[in-house]
This record gives C-alpha cells, structure tokens and sequence, in this order.
C-alpha cells in the first residue's frame, strides 16, 4: 500500500510590497527551493511583430548581471552560494527556479531579489540574446513532432493563450534595449507576482528578509484573460518527413473546477502509463505507432486533454481510427482495475512530490495562480481517497461523451492529411 504522503505546515505571508509570500516548512530536509513567478509571461508579450517573444529575451538577459554585480560576477556569486538555477519563460510568467541548502538560502535571496527588482539588462549582450531566440525558433523546422505540439495550442487555445513562445522573427529583429527594459518595469511588479520557498526554512525569518530587500519595489501588474475565440477545427502541415504526427486538444475542466480530479484520473487510464487504454490498444497490439499518450493540462480559466501519436505515413490514418474509436469506447466507463492503478499511481507521485523541495515550490505558486490558494499534499490525498470509480464513470459518460469528442481540435504534420469525421 502506498504511504500516506508527509504533512507539512504551508504558511501565506502578504510581504509589505504586496506580493504573496508561500512557505512550506519540510521536516527531515536540508535543502530550500523557491520558485518565483514574475508576471512577464508571453502572453503578455504585445502581439506578433510588435513584441511577440520578448519574454524569451528578458529571461536570457535578465540573468546578465544585477545589483552592482556584471554577468560573470553574479553568476560566480550564485555558485558560492550553492544556487542551482534557472529563468525560464511561460504562458503568464517568467519562473525564476532556484534551489540551496537551507542554511544558505539568506545569501541566495539577496542575489535573486536584484535579478528581479535590479536586473542589468545590458546592452552590449541584445545582439547575442537575440541570435539565440532567432535559432530557437528556427530549430523548429527540424522537429516536426514539437511543431505539432504547437500547433494545436495555435488552435485549441483563445488568444493570446496561443503563442507558442517561441516568439516571431521579426518582433526579435526590430527590438532594442530600451523595449525590453521598459517592458521589464512595466510587468514585473510586486502585485501580480508570487513567490513560494519550500524546504528547511522558517516562513517568519523569510518576510523579514525579503520585507527588507524589497522595500522600494512597488506597482500592480495587469492580469491576462483571453480576448478573443479559439480557432478549432482540423488542420495539416505538410511536411516530406518520415513520420505523421497527430495532436487532438479536448476540452476539459480548469483546475478549480471540483471535476478537474476526474478529468486527471480519466486522462491518465486513457493514455497516460504504459498500461493506458490508447498504448495498449494502439501500440502494443496493433504496433500502429512508436509512441501515443494521452495528459491533462488544468489551468487558472480553462483545461485541456492533448492527445498525442507518432506513426508512419503508411499507418497514420489506421493509427487516428482507432484512436477516434477508443475515445468512444471510452465514454462506456473504465474497470475497477484500471481505476485502482490510476489511483495508486496518483497516490505515489505525491509522495515523490512531497519528497522534493523544488516540486512543492513549484506547486505552491501554481496553486495560489490557479485557485487563489495553496493545497497541502494531505488535502490531495484526501480528495483522492473520496474519489470512487462509480463517480468516476458517472463523470465519463457525461463529460466524455459523444458532444465532447465532436468537439476536438485536431492537427497533424507529414506527408499526407489525415481523414476524421468529428460530427
């Protein structure tokens, strides 16, 4: 039987500049992680040629130097102090990952504080951040699997929730440094953004420190919401590759929806282990496909079920047929066994959450973006335990029903379109 994941303390702390300081004190750790989401996401970025992919540069740059320290000087000062780290751009945020060792974690958050409230954003490195975001963009061209991946969010997804994030060509041609500087104290303000600490840490001694450190940051982000319809439907990317790729993006139910469990429970049985529906019926007994998965994705406003396949050219339309015909056996419900590994499954990933600093960091900051507060990992395992595979199959059969599966976006890329009926 899977043990019962740890119970931690989570403490909320409002800092004095406005932002929502999230702490989980972790017995029998020695390390602290924090993740600090800065509201600078791509989705933010102003759209298209005019600013599409500036988030991809900020990030890069933002790690150039801050406070009185240049490039080099600070990344060696992170070193000493034991920080592993990473800026990385998503859709709402730039998420500023970092992990120590607890007893150190006073010297790492002085350095983060000025990469958020002090960055250089220097100058002399734009030309070399900005051949980097034109090569990742075009290293797309080389993986038709990821540009699929793409372009189902291009279609599944309302703007600006759509951008791949990979940013547009032009909008990094035509940027100066003066652009990404004002859009950097533009968005990354104090209200609108949130940091979370998990690990060996005391959440008091925390606000303390950071109440000092920023003492003179202040304003309000603004929130992002979509404006404007999904464009659904089919489309096909032709591509002389030797292989077809499929993504189908389904509706599902944000995370603050109280279905949005059955929604991952479902998922998962459907193509999510090596014992799902959609890998067992599609590659291990027919050998339609080297891969096929099925995830959920919930977020603040909105959930997604993305279904993936890779296949030959030869067995691509084979391969979508009885992909679209497990979706409808599907809606008939799952067996009490297939609901137990699921459960089980979910059961131990959040032990092995609960047994990382970083994950629970991270998960802290989603939860308050996405429901306004934070889970513990004993809330999770309790709302699992109350889950049963009648209510389960109550939920499948009319959420997962005929209107949902007419409802699927669907996109491929290779050599030849691929023929659904979807009505």
């Amino acid at each position: 039987m899977t043990s019962a994941p740890r119970k931690n303390p989570i403490h909320v702390r409002i800092l004095d500049c406005g932002m929502p300081l999230l702490v989980e004190s972790m017995a029998g750790v020695r390390t602290a992680a924090l993740s600090w989401l800065l509201p600078a996401g791509n989705a933010s970025d102003p759209a298209g040629e005019a600013g599409e992919g500036w988030s991809t540069m900020l990030a890069e740059l933002a790690q150039r130097g801050a406070g009185t320290l240049d490039s080099r000087g600070f990344s060696d000062a992170l070193d000493r102090a034991g920080v592993q780290r990473a800026v990385t751009p998503a859709t709402v945020h730039i998420v500023i990952g970092a992990t120590t060792i607890g007893a150190r974690i006073n010297e790492a958050l002085p350095l983060l504080a000025d990469l958020v409230i002090r960055p250089h954003l220097p100058g002399d490195a734009l030309d070399a951040v900005r051949s980097l975001a034109i090569q990742s963009l075009e290293s797309l061209q080389d993986d038709p699997q990821h540009r699929v991946g793409l372009d189902l969010r291009a279609r599944h997804l309302p703007p600006p929730f759509d951008r791949s994030g990979y940013g547009n060509r032009t909008a990094f041609e035509r940027v100066t440094i003066d652009d990404l500087k004002g859009s950097w104290s533009q968005r990354v303000r104090p209200i609108g953004s949130i940091l979370s600490v998990a690990g060996a840490v005391d959440a008091d001694e925390l606000a303390a420190t950071l109440d000092g450190l920023l003492k003179n940051w202040h304003g309000t982000a603004g929130d992002v919401t979509a404006d404007g319809a999904a464009l659904g439907g089919i489309s096909h990317e032709e591509d002389d590759c030797n292989q077809t790729h499929i993504a189908m993006g389904l509706h599902a139910p944000s995370e603050r929806d109280p279905e949005s469990l059955h929604c991952r429970i479902a998922t998962s049985i459907l193509g999510g282990e090596t014992s799902s529906r959609l890998f067992t019926e599609v590659r291990e007994r027919r050998s339609l496909c080297y891969s096929v998965s099925a995830s959920y994705a919930g977020g603040r406003d909105r959930g997604m079920v993305s279904v993936y396949a890779g296949s030959t050219p030869e067995r691509a339309q084979e391969t979508l047929d009885t992909i679209m015909r497990e979706l409808e056996r599907f809606e008939q419900g799952v067996t009490p066994d297939e609901f137990r590994r699921a459960i089980v499954g979910f059961r131990s990933r959040l032990v092995m959450q609960g047994e990382s600093t970083a994950a629970r960091a991270a998960a802290l900051g989603s939860d308050w973006y996405r429901l306004g507060r934070c889970r513990s990992l004993g809330e999770l395992s309790t709302e699992v335990d109350s889950l049963t595979v009648d209510d389960l199959n109550a939920w499948i059969s009319t959420s997962m029903g005929h209107a949902w599966r007419s409802a699927l976006t669907l996109c491929t890329v290779g050599k030849a379109a691929l023929s659904t009926q979807l009505a």
